[in-house]
């Protein structure tokens, strides 16, 4: 999840990427000239550092994936899924806000199929009883939803309130929003006249082959769930939505390889029209401004971020790179990191069962997968 803004902020702005960088997403990017190791040595690297990060940070496992000209070429797992239980290639991870763009996915492969259109008011087929009177609700679309332009808080529950309530006019500022792909999900099921789980698995699950993924809680799952730790050790339990019970922004539960193959599918541009693929890399909002940034070792800074639709895309000189992260903040709770580069074609996901020090992990995970990358060094000066 990102923090919600204390205050909303006009379009555009340089601080999304507090927001994107601080709670949800990751990314990659454009790198300095770096070697490649082969995917053996990586993988060694990786079996002699993973188990070490895991004891120094506190964390109980973690999934890592990478993803070199357009194929996935590591997928592993170290740690324990549960107190005793080795984490495997098996092993269930709750995404958090990896989620939304999955969400995203899904309702852009709709719309190429002509099944429904980003920009139609969402209120001529759905609308959530507690904004029935506001008129603000004829000025949500989908797009607008996917590119957190809603007006809606992160969760209803924000504030002490409990009823969802627009904070400012739909389209015209940046407000992270889970409500807001919650929102959009329930649209498309009165628009489309299908359970937003069977379109899940009509338009991506299936024709991915994400066999080991799903929005709320299946038979198959049993003795398979990545159990959140905190840093004292403490086991909590797994936050899994009850069967039909989805959300459209968090707890999507898969497999490191799973979800790399999602990655591979988008940067594919498969599922969609030309016109959607390249409309999904567009941001949401003009350039941002530039903004202080120097890395040490001298690396590349991003001139600007912006919300895409599903994504966060930073600017490179090279081109951009698209990424998010998540969390779930709760007792042990999860962390976990995607970005990848479409011109490229390569990319990283890392996916933890730790909140408290899941964050430090992943950099420093990432650092022995993605060596010398400046988005890493970029998300360690950020905080």
């Amino acid at each position: 999840m990102f923090p919600q803004p204390a205050t909303t902020r006009r379009l555009p702005t340089p601080r999304i990427f507090t927001l994107a960088c601080l709670l949800s997403p990751a990314i990659a990017c454009a790198r300095q000239p770096v070697t490649p190791a082969s995917t053996t040595s990586l993988a060694a690297r990786l079996d002699r550092r993973a188990p070490a990060l895991l004891g120094e940070h506190g964390v109980a496992s973690v999934g890592v994936a990478l993803i070199e000209d357009g194929r996935v070429t590591l997928a592993k797992v170290y740690g324990q899924q549960a107190p005793g239980v080795p984490a495997t290639d098996a092993t269930l991870f709750n995404l958090a806000s990896l989620t939304k763009p999955v969400t995203a996915e899904i309702i852009l492969r709709l719309a190429s199929a002509g099944a429904l259109s980003l920009d139609e008011p969402m209120a001529r087929y759905w609308v959530d009883p507690d904004i029935a009177t506001d008129p603000r609700r004829e000025r949500l679309t989908a797009r607008i939803a996917l590119n957190h332009q809603s007006g809606f808080p992160n969760w209803r529950t924000d504030g002490g309130g409990g009823r969802l309530a627009f904070r400012f006019d739909p389209g015209s500022a940046f407000g992270y929003s889970g409500e807001g792909y919650d929102y959009v999900g329930r649209f498309v099921e009165k628009r489309v006249g299908r359970d937003f789980e069977s379109l899940a698995q009509q338009y991506v699950l299936g024709p991915v082959g994400m066999t080991n993924t799903s929005y709320s809680r299946r038979g198959w799952m049993r003795d398979r769930l990545a159990i959140p730790m905190d840093t004292g050790g403490r086991w909590a339990q797994p936050q899994v939505s009850d069967s039909g019970h989805w959300s459209g922004a968090n707890n999507l539960m898969t497999t490191i390889g799973d979800y790399a193959k999602f990655v591979v599918s988008v940067m594919n541009g498969d599922g969609l029209t030309k016109a959607m693929l390249a409309g999904r890399r567009l941001p949401a909002a003009g350039p941002h401004p530039p903004f202080a940034c120097k890395l040490e070792p001298p690396m590349p800074c991003p001139r600007a971020l912006n919300f895409a639709l599903g994504w966060v895309r930073f600017e490179y000189e090279r081109g951009p790179v698209f990424a998010f992260l998540g969390m779930n903040d709760r007792p042990g709770g999860e962390r976990t990191a995607v970005y990848f580069d479409p011109a490229r074609k390569r990319g990283v996901v890392v996916l933890t069962n730790g909140m408290n020090n899941g964050q430090r992990l992943m950099l420093d995970v990432l650092d022995v997968v993605d060596p010398g990358s400046p988005v890493v060094a970029f998300l360690r000066q950020r905080g």
